[in-house]
């Protein structure tokens, strides 16, 4: 004896299927290599940065697949990793430091499933196979507060070891100069600061340290 269900139960059954499927397909289209770019330093991207991408990208003869301005970021996105390199570095060439130039996937959803809110599945680092991050660091800024904060750690402990100097001021390639009244005073500094600071070479010229 066949089992009877009613129809809107196999009619629901076919919807259900059918919406599934529907957000089921940005899955199937993966992810595009992506350049994107942001304001940086108070600097936002407009319609000039993105005119500017243009060109770059126009004269580096590197073909893109789309590049667009929204929210306030630029996007770009390219047919592979290498060509995805390429732009990355004339890109950050071109703009210099006042944007962050970083690498991205972004979905290769089509725009009438977009407008579905149909998102491909975000997965994990373990499915990925792993993350490559990649940091960039001001390296002009980072050793100049360094500099700032040798100074103020070397005349503090001078201080505190009651050893007299006339002047701590920075040099070339951020280094310091510390002038003393006399040689004494130089040597009682370098005994007592070297054994503190083993991550600074100290040399003596002088009176100076």
């Amino acid at each position: 004896m066949l089992n009877r269900y009613p129809l809107w139960k196999y009619i629901m059954l076919i919807v259900v299927l059918i919406v599934g499927l529907l957000y089921a397909l940005p899955n199937l289209y993966g992810e595009d290599p992506a350049v994107q770019i942001t304001g940086a330093r108070g600097s936002a991207a407009s319609e000039q940065t993105l005119n500017q991408i243009q060109s770059v990208l126009k004269e580096e003869n590197i073909q893109s697949k789309s590049l667009a301005l929204e929210n306030g970021a630029i996007m770009a996105r390219f047919a592979n990793g290498d060509v995805q390199l390429r732009a990355r570095d004339a890109i950050i060439k071109t703009l210099g430091e006042d944007y962050v130039v970083a690498l991205n996937l972004a979905p290769a959803t089509p725009r009438w499933l977009s407008l579905l809110a149909a998102e491909p599945m975000k997965l994990g680092l373990d499915l990925r196979g792993g993350v490559h991050f990649l940091m960039e660091v001001d390296m002009d800024t980072a050793l100049s507060k360094l500099q700032e904060q040798n100074i103020d750690n070397l005349r503090s402990d001078l201080r505190d070891k009651n050893i007299p100097y006339t002047n701590v001021r920075k040099t070339d390639n951020y280094g310091l100069e510390i002038r003393f009244r006399d040689a004494q005073a130089r040597d009682d500094a370098v005994s007592y600061l070297t054994g503190r600071h083993r991550d600074l070479v100290i040399n003596t010229s002088g009176s100076n340290l």
